[in-house]
């Protein structure tokens, strides 16, 4: 049964399923942009998580990317995670969570350097802890060897903290050099967030 996919192009969560799917011709991209009211609808009447990406499998929902990725892993055969890779697939995650949410919130009009707010406080020292803890890591990894489900991740997250401009990545230079060398993988370049 053919998987579909439901997301948008910028959201780093949908690219990371997109890309780890990239070589199967069988998936169907359904992109929903749901700043837009009618796909705001729609992904309100798909997902009770009213968040992107959905993947189907048929009539089979699967909700979070997470989930998707055991999915998909167990259907492709993929070996398992080792503990330090669930880590580090836990810090980019975290990063991109929080990095969505600062954006949402000055979407929907908050200021987001309000220091007396303890969750914006909290969101914003997440970011480089987590970011101090996988650039050793994104730091020894190659495209020939190293290309999987969090090398995908860590493209997509860094590709898209700098395209909405939540954090900047001007003190991890390994970060920059990271996204340089992965720049040829298997659908980096056509999954690239659009320029408006």
């Amino acid at each position: 049964m053919a998987l579909t996919l439901i997301g948008s192009y910028t959201s780093p969560f949908v690219r990371k399923i997109r890309l780890l799917l990239w070589n199967d011709e069988s998936v169907q991209f359904r992109p929903l942009n749901y700043f837009e009211e009618v796909g705001n609808k729609v992904l309100r009447e798909t997902s009770p998580f009213n968040q992107l990406p959905i993947l189907m499998d048929g009539e089979q929902p699967i909700y979070e990317t997470r989930v998707m990725y055991n999915y998909i892993a167990k259907k492709q055969n993929l070996r398992p995670l080792t503990i330090n890779e669930e880590n580090i697939l836990s810090a980019i995650d975290a990063i991109i969570s929080s990095g969505v949410n600062l954006f949402s919130l000055k979407k929907g009009g908050m200021n987001i350097d309000d220091e007396s707010n303890y969750y914006l406080v909290r969101q914003k020292l997440r970011i480089p802890t987590l970011l101090k803890f996988v650039t050793p890591w994104a730091a020894k990894q190659h495209p020939e060897t190293d290309w999987n489900y969090l090398t995908m991740s860590m493209v997509a997250l860094v590709d898209w903290i700098e395209f909405r401009e939540v954090y900047s990545l001007k003190d991890f230079p390994e970060l920059k050099s990271f996204r340089e060398r992965f720049t040829n993988c298997p659908g980096v370049v056509d999954t690239n967030i659009p320029k408006a």
